[in-house]
């Protein structure tokens, strides 16, 4: 069997794509980042939850829309940190093209019979990259640990517990912070706490003394690894919700970086992605 492979067109990080769908009224708007798509049906939208892999699958289509892309290099892109049969891609695709309006027609995800499928770049409206893309007056960049598995994600924050957050980190003119935690679990009273690694002045966020101490043991080595990365003075928020830690860098110039690290995979994260964050 004749493995095909094909490469992105574009390897800028895609915080958002427009795309269309197979309803005439409905256009999707896929977030690849928080493994969600919504569906805008005349200014009604419809909040869809692909989970880590359907989003993978979708993702990996849509990096190089128009070439078909193996059914091997789904697999390794959707399920690379286990082994899985070709039934668990096939009920990846059947429910993409459910949620796309698609199931029928096939026209938007097409497949190449023992070749792999191919995304139909007629239905891809536009791409915003994360330089683009404003959230909540501010535009922190947003990058997912790429092995995460799949999980319940963060919801729109409490402005109180933005602003204290926001108190700690004042030195740092933090204008931007507020849409770094656009996707901050809903709790409040907030708990602070503040420490000193290397160049990092980290503030811990949490709701009560007992997660927040937790949250401070179980990040220590996280902690030492940016810190031994830092080339400079940097501020760093770490807070945990759903499973996952989330993490705000913010340079002296206020500029702010968003990473969302799955608590199973914070030992494997690579340094690559912690740099991303910092710089």
């Amino acid at each position: 069997m004749n493995t095909l492979t094909s490469t992105p067109t574009d390897s800028r990080p895609i915080a958002c794509l427009t795309l269309r769908t197979g309803r005439p009224d409905c256009v999707a708007q896929f977030y690849p980042a928080l493994y969600q798509l919504d569906l805008d049906r005349d200014g009604q939208v419809e909040r869809i939850d692909l989970g880590f892999s359907g989003s993978r699958v979708l993702e990996r289509l849509l990096q190089s829309p128009g070439d078909v892309v193996a059914r091997d290099e789904l697999l390794t892109h959707a399920w690379s940190d286990r082994v899985v049969g070709q039934g668990s891609l096939n009920q990846q695709i059947y429910t993409l093209r459910q949620v796309l309006a698609d199931e029928k027609q096939r026209q938007i995800i097409q497949t190449l019979p023992r070749r792999g499928y191919m995304f139909n770049p007629q239905y891809l409206v536009s791409q915003a990259s994360e330089s683009d893309v404003e959230v909540a007056d501010a535009t922190p960049q947003v990058i997912a640990a790429d092995t995460a598995p799949s999980a319940a994600l963060p919801s729109a924050p409490n402005p109180r517990r933005l602003k204290a957050a926001a108190a700690s980190l004042c030195i740092f003119g933090l204008l931007g912070l507020s849409g770094a935690f656009y996707y901050t679990q809903v709790r409040s009273p907030v708990l602070t706490s503040e420490q000193k690694v290397g160049s990092l002045q980290i503030t811990y966020v949490e709701d009560n003394e007992q997660d927040l101490q937790r949250l401070i043991n179980s990040t220590r080595p996280l902690a030492h690894q940016l810190a031994d990365l830092a080339s400079r003075p940097i501020g760093l928020m770490l807070h945990m919700t759903s499973g996952f830690y989330e993490l705000v860098c913010v340079q002296p110039e206020g500029n702010s970086n968003w990473l969302l690290i799955h608590e199973s995979q914070v030992a494997r994260i690579p340094q690559e992605q912690l740099r991303k964050c910092l710089n």
